[in-house]
């Protein structure tokens, strides 16, 4: 697997590959602007590195770089606790009591209980569904915590070079917001409890299917692929902002300094800093200078202080279909 380092090569494979799925020709390369490098990635987890035509979200044709990863290339959980005793992942919790980012412990399924919902049994263990094995029934409420399918390939998109959009891309919840360098997608606030979409059966006023993510912010997709809705580099630091003590990240080694953790869907690179810089954008952005890109780059900050602290918004436009899994 080699990575394309020149604009003759690339123009020349393009032709070979005769690969597109636009009627219009893409945006000359400008060599100067590529940012992404195969060096860059986890090569246990990175399976193949392309070049493609793709249409971006405001129609026109540029070159993307298609990138397939194994899934799941990283340890996860804890997520749901079994029994009420226990302590597990965290989520966001938008019930009537205590609602914000919550520990699943036995404070918060007390919560969860004194609002109506039957998560715990009078056993005192909990209800968890985990889309694969679990029977469930419409008078309980669940902690979600779906099964892993180590199967998949997960595929992204992302231009080559990064294009300015004309407004701001605003990140709703669970959209797709990029890629670590694991190749673990990272998407937008996860579900909540309450008001969650209507894909995890949420809608009756007994009821409450609430995803849990583990201490480093992500879970599995009901598909069975990890994803993270936190940047897990600077997430210990979010806990404590948040008064969050009970559990931490021990899976990601947390940075101590400036750290590229990966690139959102737009093509920027996305950063964690142990200290978080002071001139960000509205986006969570700002341009200087990193070890990995010394003449200067305009990439994402992680926030210290924010749950979730993925980019609120990107400023780049992104390929029509930035993920696929298969």
């Amino acid at each position: 697997m080699k990575l394309i380092n020149q604009l003759f090569t690339i123009i020349i494979l393009i032709g070979l590959m005769g690969c597109s799925n636009s009627n219009t020709s893409p945006t000359p390369i400008d060599e100067d602007a590529l940012l992404i490098s195969e060096s860059l990635f986890n090569s246990s987890s990175l399976e193949s590195i392309e070049l493609v035509t793709s249409t971006l979200e405001d129609g026109t044709s540029a070159y993307c770089f298609e990138l397939t990863f194994s899934s799941n290339p990283v340890e996860s959980g804890p997520f749901c606790p079994e029994t009420i005793n226990d302590v597990a992942g965290i989520g966001f919790y938008d019930g009537a009591t205590n609602p914000g980012l919550r520990v699943f412990s036995a404070d918060l399924l007390n919560d969860i209980e004194a609002d109506g919902y039957n998560m715990v049994n009078d056993d005192g263990t909990v209800n968890i569904n985990d889309f694969a094995t679990t029977t469930t029934s419409s008078e309980n409420s669940y902690c979600l915590a779906a099964a892993p399918n180590n199967n998949l390939k997960l595929v992204f998109t992302i231009p080559a070079s990064p294009k300015l959009g004309s407004v701001n891309n605003e990140i709703s919840e669970i959209e797709l917001i990029g890629l670590s360098l694991d190749g673990i997608p990272i998407n937008g606030d996860p579900p909540s409890a309450v008001n969650g979409p209507a894909m995890f059966g949420t809608g009756t006023s007994s009821q409450i299917n609430f995803p849990s993510l583990d201490p480093c912010g992500g879970h599995h997709d009901p598909a069975g692929y990890y994803h993270w809705h936190f940047v897990p580099q600077v997430i210990n630091q979010v806990l404590a902002a948040e008064g969050i003590t009970e559990v931490s990240c021990t899976n990601m080694i947390q940075t101590s300094s400036v750290e590229l953790i990966g690139f959102a869907k737009d093509g920027f690179p996305i950063y964690a800093y142990a200290d978080e810089p002071t001139d960000l954008d509205d986006c969570g952005g700002r341009t200087s200078s990193t070890d990995e890109f010394p003449d200067g780059v305009y990439h994402y900050v992680a926030s210290t202080t924010t749950a979730a602290n993925v980019p609120k918004c990107l400023k780049g436009v992104a390929a029509n279909r930035p993920f696929q899994f298969q």
